[in-house]
């Protein structure tokens, strides 16, 4: 097998579980690999690397350096790059009004289990050893927004007093993007029965795999959608309340299509935190 040699790539940790006595099995997300496992060796116990098991934790962003013939590679080296606003970025502007990204993540409250969330989908849905850039530079921008509400919305409120639309856009945004990223971008465009264009003032019913048609199916599973929504989704605009909880369950609908059977942690432990009325 050919040896792969990464060095000094910018990586962030999606998850990591231990491996034998002293080190570490990590999951790394790298902008131009994809989903990449390592073995972190030494990083545990009483002589252990310590400065390194603190760094090989989630929503860092790290240069790492890599090597190995298989899909499990070893690290050699980590370092934690402080400035993040020097990162690569995703142009969203034109899609939403999201607030600026700031330098850094800092993640706590209903922020931080979102981006458990986020960590969850990129574990299930990332390809490994591929190209991911696009990915990668969404993922920045969302988590700097979810820091930002953070900052703005602190951590000490109980969870229900806590508002819900600033973390829901940023989610709905990634969610739709990161199925375009990944080749299973929705038609949010046009009728695929009459090929006009989606009206605001119409009722559809959205076949997961094909598109919105105006008329019902008949045997194939669909979900109601109104036009109104489609557009919203396609301009990225949530301003709207119906908008936020249609997209919501259409968004959820598609990921399912690709995720399988196996249920999200992190949705479960959303809804034991957060009630049943404020679904991730």
């Amino acid at each position: 097998m050919m040896r792969i040699n990464l060095d000094n790539k910018s990586a962030i940790v999606l998850h990591h579980y231990n491996y034998r006595d002293s080190s570490l099995i990590v999951n790394f997300f790298l902008s131009d690999f994809g989903k990449v496992s390592a073995i972190a060796r030494g990083v545990k116990g009483k002589k252990s690397k310590q400065n390194q098991f603190a760094l090989l934790q989630p929503f860092q962003m790290l240069s790492v350096s890599l090597t190995g013939k298989n899909e499990l590679l070893i690290l050699k080296s980590i370092e934690l790059i402080s400035d993040l606003s020097s990162e690569s970025s995703s142009d969203l502007s034109s899609e939403s009004s999201f607030e600026p990204r700031s330098p850094g993540w800092n993640l706590s409250g209903k922020s931080l289990y979102c981006a458990y969330y986020l960590n969850e989908l990129l574990l299930r849905l990332l390809p490994s050893h591929t190209d991911c850039g696009e990915i990668f530079a969404l993922y920045d921008q969302i988590l700097s927004i979810l820091s930002y509400n953070s900052n703005q919305y602190g951590s000490d409120q109980h969870p229900a007093q806590q508002t819900s639309i600033q973390y829901e856009v940023p989610l709905r945004m990634f969610e739709l993007k990161l199925l375009e990223y990944l080749g299973y971008g929705l038609n949010l465009s046009h009728d695929i029965q009459s090929e006009s264009a989606i009206d605001d003032k119409k009722q559809y019913y959205y076949i997961i795999d094909a598109g919105p048609v105006e008329n019902p199916p008949g045997d194939t599973k669909y979900l109601a959608i109104s036009g109104q929504t489609l557009n919203d989704l396609a301009n990225g605009q949530f301003s709207e309340q119906k908008t936020l909880q249609e997209s919501k369950q259409l968004l959820k609908w598609a990921l399912a299509e690709h995720l399988g059977n196996k249920p999200l942690k992190s949705r479960e432990l959303f809804r034991q935190l957060y009630c049943s009325t404020a679904k991730v």
